[in-house]
């Protein structure tokens, strides 16, 4: 029986892979925001929030399935996955930065916002690099023909 060879994948699509790869990482983040969200409302549910239980539970859950659907779109090269993931990345570290302005309640939490936008500029940094150079936006546009 002849054996048929693997090609192996292009830098682009190594380069594709990786990003699905960090989409994954945030989605499931997401979904640990949602285990422990629910874990912390049944053992604290009196405790003083600026947020609630429920609203940290739905965000997760949201931006979860968000971050599925770019995994998913992504690593079928799918035309619009490339936008998608761009336009989620951005959305989330907006969300992210709304709620430390409106939510951190203490000095503490104010403290660690140059380390936080530190990693949000590296987040958009990659991504933004990433899915934006020539031979990555080409295999979309392939694809999408």
């Amino acid at each position: 029986m002849k054996e048929r060879k693997r090609r192996k994948p292009t830098c682009s699509q190594q380069c594709i892979a990786v990003l699905a790869l960090v989409m994954l990482a945030l989605g499931l983040g997401n979904l640990a925001r949602i285990a422990m969200a629910l874990r912390y409302a049944a053992q604290l549910p009196d405790l003083e929030m600026t947020a609630s239980w429920t609203y940290l539970a739905v965000m997760g859950g949201f931006w979860c399935l968000v971050f599925l659907v770019c995994v998913l779109a992504l690593m079928r090269l799918w035309p619009w996955g490339r936008w998608a993931a761009l336009a989620a990345t951005t959305l989330y570290q907006v969300h992210v930065w709304v709620n430390h302005f409106l939510l951190d309640a203490n000095e503490r939490a104010r403290q660690l916002w140059p380390r936080d936008a530190a990693l949000t500029l590296a987040l958009l940094a990659l991504v933004w690099v990433g899915l934006n150079w020539p031979s990555v936006r080409r295999e979309f546009q392939t694809k999408g023909l």
